[in-house]
């Protein structure tokens, strides 16, 4: 699975956020959009909206800007992709057929079911916290700007 961008930017934000928002300090999106190079207005729409849902802390004003808590590290992707783009990818066909199920499978329904299975395990048990203990760590890499 390919994500969208607007998952790419959510994710690699909010470990950014995880890394970076020591003791719930607030980042702007402008430091955020430039230390990860994304278009400020389009990463701002998405921080707005992962706000909205929950699953960052905002606060506006001149010392505004977005935070996580430590509730926030418990957070899977998954329900990042879900807040973004919605969980239909694991219920769709991998060919795009309207009729693909089980009854009537397409070429590819088996193997593609135990993708989309084993994706969605992934993102449901992958946390924030993994990601950023990870980086952290030095066991994973991802460019997550200046800081």
């Amino acid at each position: 699975m390919m994500f969208s961008k607007s998952i790419e930017y959510a994710i690699r934000a909010i470990v950014y956020l995880a890394i970076n928002s020591k003791h719930q300090q607030h980042l702007g999106v402008k430091k955020i959009a430039d230390d990860l190079g994304f278009p400020k207005h389009f990463l701002g729409k998405i921080l707005q909206n992962l706000a909205k849902k929950h699953l960052i802390l905002s606060v506006k004003g001149p010392n505004g800007g977005f935070y996580l808590s430590e509730e926030h590290l418990d957070t899977s992707l998954l329900k990042l992709v879900d807040a973004i783009d919605g969980l239909d990818f694991f219920s769709s066909c991998g060919l795009g057929l309207h009729e693909c199920d089980d009854q009537k499978p397409c070429p590819i329904h088996k193997e593609y079911q135990i993708y989309r299975g084993n994706l969605y395990k992934l993102l449901s048990e992958k946390t924030i916290n993994d990601m950023k203990t990870d980086i952290e760590n030095g066991i994973a890499f991802m460019d997550i700007g200046a800081g």
